[in-house]
């Protein structure tokens, strides 16, 4: 890690998995050139009103998000209004180029730093086929999956990268599918639904991250079929990831998974030692650090199944060579990769130990908490589960709602407010909440 701009990227990282897109995109993505001034990061606004809203709103994130970033090293953070010539900022304010703005983050995504193994080799030249070749002629749609951190999301932007180095004035769009999902509905409230169709059904390449949450959701898997069947009409390009395969999608539209499986299905595995080993050595290069055979082959055998807990692994070690002057050794990079093992567990596998533990908590089994039964006692244990999920992982409500039978994003809304007026009148309940929240948030 050179200079502080690529920590910031990994902030925004960390960020954007945290919150909403809308959100992300509106305040913390449009944060113009922050500057680290003597220990401290000095985030800059264009006005009063801004420069409030992100102080007050997203102080904690962000403090956060530096934490993570830094293997537990905390930084101040301070705010400033900062008067001039802002017509560039308010360009991008206005959104000129929705197309390109929501993937611009991974601009550093390419095929040139993308370690190739046994477990990802099919993806990998599948992807660079899709890139290289007539838009829309191979592979169509291109559907990549694979577990969480293992190189989905940088495959999909490589493509886009490569493509728009030799196609000027393309239109690409990215989106995930939660975001096409709260576009839809929002479209269809405000009775603007053409503004939406003439976004996805006019561009020459779409991109769409995670689709297993389509599952089940039955309206916005017909609005995408008929936007998947004018784009693969007209010979425009579909690349999707996936957490999962197309016949394992719970709930997906038997017309979807047929047309998902009418072009290539390329799955991605976790790296093996080898692959590991050539990933640490590229990044550490990339990142002008020196480790030494012994501390390569300690992380390669302490990280397994998560390309992106590698990558976190060497960003700390740069942060802290760069920011403080620390040398890595052996004692630091075994407390880093403790802190990853700790702090990185599987969101799922976090969601479940807290349904688990909120079950044990109420003397009731997990299957009724995520069942439609609605006796005093279960509702309330699901109503604090969905609240405890939300605390400590900072999963959207879309998200939570999957995680207990498809419930809707209002449903679990009312559960977390619910909750929280309890709280605020009932102490002894409060202290129960937190108590479940502080047994993840410590570990």
């Amino acid at each position: 890690m050179e200079s502080f701009a690529e920590v910031w990227e990994q902030v925004l990282e960390y960020c954007k998995g945290t919150m909403a897109e809308t959100t992300f995109k509106t305040w913390i993505y449009k944060i113009e050139n922050p500057e680290f001034i003597d220990g401290t990061v000095v985030i800059k606004s264009s006005s009063e009103f801004r420069n409030t809203i992100l102080k007050d709103k997203f102080y904690t994130i962000l403090k956060e998000a530096f934490q993570s970033v830094l293997g537990g090293i905390e930084l101040e953070i301070e705010f400033r209004v900062e008067n001039g010539n802002n017509n560039e900022n308010r360009k991008k304010e206005n959104n000129i180029n929705e197309y390109k703005e929501e993937s611009s983050i991974f601009s550093n995504c390419n095929f040139e730093n993308f370690i190739v193994g046994s477990s990802n080799k099919l993806a990998h030249a599948a992807s660079w086929r899709v890139a290289t070749a007539k838009l829309g002629s191979v592979y169509n749609p291109l559907f990549i999956y694979g577990h969480s951190g293992l190189g989905k999301t940088h495959l999909m932007m490589a493509i886009q990268n490569e493509i728009k180095k030799h196609n000027s004035g393309i239109r690409i769009v990215y989106t995930t599918s939660e975001n096409f999902l709260n576009e839809f509905i929002s479209c269809v409230t405000t009775q603007s639904n053409i503004t939406f169709r003439e976004k996805y059904r006019n561009a020459d390449a779409l991109f769409i991250d995670d689709i297993q949450f389509f599952g089940k959701k039955e309206s916005t898997q017909e609005e995408f079929f008929h936007t998947f069947n004018d784009l693969i009409n007209t010979n425009k390009q579909i690349v999707i990831t996936s957490d999962r395969p197309p016949k394992e999608i719970e709930g997906l539209d038997e017309r979807i998974r047929t047309r998902f499986e009418s072009g290539l299905i390329a799955d991605i595995q976790p790296p093996d030692i080898e692959t590991r080993t050539k990933i640490i050595i590229k990044k550490a290069e990339q990142n002008n650090i020196k480790l030494s055979k012994q501390m390569i082959n300690y992380i390669a055998e302490k990280i397994k199944d998560n390309i992106r807990q590698i990558e976190g692994t060497i960003n700390k070690i740069a942060a802290m060579q760069s920011l403080y002057g620390i040398d890595p050794t052996m004692g630091s990079i075994q407390q880093i990769i403790h802190d990853i093992e700790t702090d990185n567990r599987p969101v799922s596998a976090i969601v479940d130990d807290i349904i688990e533990s909120v079950a044990d908590k109420y003397d009731i089994s997990k299957t009724d908490i995520i069942s439609e039964k609605r006796n005093a006692n279960i509702s309330l244990a699901r109503n604090v589960a969905m609240y405890s999920i939300r605390e400590v992982t900072g999963l959207s409500l879309e998200n939570i709602g999957s995680k207990f039978g498809g419930k809707k994003h209002s449903t679990v809304k009312h559960s977390i407010d619910t909750v929280e007026e309890k709280m605020s009148r009932d102490v002894k309940f409060k202290n129960t909440v937190y108590n479940i929240i502080k047994q993840f948030k410590d570990n």
